[in-house]
């Protein structure tokens, strides 16, 4: 018996990018082993209009709402639904039977959230069971941008009925999930999301790191362009103190005579050069040095930003982790003590039993099934009258 894994989770604006990185296989992750990238040639998008930026594609949705309110920084941005099953459901199944299960439940998903919402169906073949992760931007009936008010505790509960009775009637044998009571620890793809989490994390971190070394360049650009500035200032003060100096041995002009004029009228016109000279450099240097101060104030501002804002991307990526590990190390606890559980003397005969008689009774379903293929077969098959044996013999 095979039971429906149907996982729901919820993504911020910050998320997303790390998300379509992971859905498109965008580039290579170190942090999950579990993906054979030789085979991801043979994953497939289920939604013919698929984005293939999800951040634009949601924030086109987003206005096409026509909100009045500004959408919080806080909000989740989209939603997204794993849809799986067990290695021995896949197995029994071709993949065009594969496919058309994932198509199936593609079209359950999109008339629970509206075709306008759905973002992305994207199928993982190269990872150890394949699944479905179906995105959509989470917009109510009404038109609003409300994920809390789409899943409900009552709504997944009855995703988690109906969708399995959905593919029943398609003709898949696969059963509902067994319900977790409030408060428990998840059982269904936890490993899968938290390495899925990570990598969006380590993509933030990832992207925060680049912006933060373009505006290190910028600066060492700033400075660079500094020194040259200062070198060039340097000169500038040399030039107007040596103008300042020929100023102060020839401010004094001698008495202008009808021989003399001449010479007198050319150091005076000297004077007067070395005296623009001067205040222009002087002119110069405040110009430039103002500059530089308001290039060096404005790109200190941005990097104070960028190093704060990376710090708090660091900060809220550890506490992520911390959060993710403890989960699963819950699932591997609940998951250990479980094995533990049926390993014991009295518990383990029993569910031996109960596996064998399982699968006597799918062996019976399946030998039943054919039964009724073959005998609807000869039903539709028409009956050939039976030829005389005495054709062509004439009556003595």
């Amino acid at each position: 018996m095979s039971f429906l894994v149907l996982h729901m989770d919820k993504f911020k604006k910050e998320a997303v990018r790390g998300i379509q990185s992971h859905n498109r296989r965008e580039r290579e992750s170190h942090s999950n082993p579990d993906i054979d990238y030789a085979r991801s040639q043979g994953n497939y998008e289920l939604h013919k209009k698929a984005a293939k930026d999800y951040t634009q594609a949601i924030q086109n949705r987003i206005d096409d709402l026509l909100l009045i309110k500004a959408v919080r920084k806080d909000a989740v941005h989209m939603c997204g639904l794993i849809v799986s099953s067990d290695s021995v459901f896949f197995q029994n199944l071709s993949s065009e039977d594969t496919r058309r299960f994932f198509e199936e439940s593609k079209a359950f998903l999109t008339e629970f959230v509206g075709a306008e919402n759905v973002i992305s169906a994207m199928v993982h073949l190269d990872e150890k069971t394949p699944h479905m992760h179906f995105l959509h931007v989470p917009v109510t009936r009404d038109g609003r941008l409300n994920a809390n008010k789409i899943y409900t505790r009552e709504s997944l509960k009855t995703l988690q009925t109906e969708l399995p009775q959905y593919l029943q009637s398609r003709g898949f044998d696969v059963q509902r999930g067994v319900e977790q009571e409030p408060g428990a620890a998840k059982k269904h793809l936890d490993t899968r999301e938290f390495k899925q989490q990570q990598e969006a994390v380590a993509q933030i971190i990832q992207e925060s790191n680049e912006r933060i070394q373009n505006m290190s360049f910028a600066v060492q650009e700033l400075e660079s362009r500094k020194e040259a500035l200062e070198d060039r200032i340097q000169q500038y003060e040399r030039q107007a103190q040596e103008a300042e100096q020929v100023i102060r041995e020839q401010a004094v002009l001698p008495q202008a005579g009808i021989f003399n004029y001449r010479s007198v009228l050319e150091q005076a016109a000297l004077i007067i050069v070395e005296l623009k000279k001067a205040l222009a450099t002087k002119k110069l240097i405040k110009e430039q040095n103002e500059r530089l101060q308001r290039e060096a104030d404005t790109l200190g501002k941005k990097l104070a930003h960028l190093n704060a804002e990376h710090t708090a991307l660091k900060q809220q990526s550890m506490r992520d982790r911390q959060n993710l590990e403890a989960r699963l190390a819950r699932v591997k606890a609940v998951t250990a003590g479980y094995r533990e559980f049926l390993l014991q003397p009295e518990i383990h005969p029993l569910h031996n039993a109960f596996v064998e008689r399982k699968r006597a009774e799918q062996l019976q379903q399946r030998h039943e099934a054919e039964l009724r293929r073959l005998q609807q077969q000869d039903a539709r098959e028409p009956k050939r009258p039976l030829e005389s044996g005495s054709r062509g013999m004439r009556m003595r």
